[in-house]
């Protein structure tokens, strides 16, 4: 309740909407940030990210290629850019209108010049897809095929027609090399993602840092990258022991984890 109401005074007055602000701790300490629905007050603080940025600063060096799959806003493409350097570069993804044109202010707001921003959704082919903005103003999903119109509608603001590529063909475009991190927050569409993704798997071993966000989708990635020589392990939490089983089981995949190539 205290809580509650100091934050929503800060929001009517510090944090109020279209206000500039620094952040103040943590590795992004000094950047800029644009309060609004989007951004939230947690940029200020680095809300409940620091491990995620922890596992990104230990591995992550100067002149490293980077993918942000799912960016939002930008939090973690700001801490990827920092890290990468003028010789690195990020690819920034994010299909979401509202989102994107504030990962778009933050980006140029930071002099993030290593940072290609790309307008569309990462899956397991290249096409065009229904996309699903929720209640919330800073999420988004492919909606699957086979679920009803009806049901997608009624639990979310907008649904869209939006274009697609694989993950395989977006670095064939950008003649990406090699990539050291493959950051995915996809709200549901893990696995798909890692199936357009099998020349990156076998050929270019990036690591991989998920949000998994379904039992369902648990059990898939962990299926996709242990069939890759891929180990994983929770970023914050248990250790995981069972890779054939999802949430709840504590001993199972869930949460944020990290793959790297065996």
């Amino acid at each position: 309740m205290r809580n509650g109401l100091l934050k929503a005074i800060a929001r009517r007055t510090f944090f109020r909407d279209g206000a500039v602000r620094t952040i103040r701790f943590g590795p992004l300490k000094g950047a800029c940030f644009r309060c609004g629905p989007i951004t939230g007050l947690a940029p200020f603080y680095s809300g409940a990210e620091r491990d995620h940025q922890c596992t990104t600063m230990s591995l992550l060096r100067r002149g490293d290629r980077v993918i942000d799959v799912g960016a939002n806003w930008g939090l973690h493409t700001l801490l990827f850019s920092k890290l990468a350097g003028p010789q690195g570069r990020v690819l920034a993804i994010e299909p979401l209108d509202a989102a994107r044109r504030e990962l778009e202010w933050h980006v140029q707001a930071n002099a993030c010049s290593n940072v290609t921003i790309v307008p569309l959704a990462l899956s397991d082919r290249e096409t065009t897809a229904r996309f699903a903005a929720t209640d919330s103003a800073c999420t988004g999903h492919l909606v699957s095929e086979g679920d009803a119109a009806a049901e997608d509608i009624a639990n979310s603001k907008v649904v869209s027609v939006i274009q697609t590529t694989t993950l395989d063909q977006l670095l064939a475009r950008e003649g990406f090399p090699s990539v050291r991190l493959v950051k995915l927050d996809v709200e549901g569409a893990e696995s798909r993602v890692l199936q357009g993704a099998t020349r990156t798997l076998r050929e270019l071993r990036p690591c991989f840092i998920i949000e998994l966000h379904a039992p369902e989708q648990d059990v898939a990635v962990a299926r996709i990258l242990n069939q890759a020589r891929y180990a994983l392990e929770r970023i914050a939490g248990p250790p995981i022991r069972q890779l054939d089983r999802g949430w709840p089981d504590p001993n199972g995949v869930w949460g944020t984890i990290l793959a790297k190539p065996g």
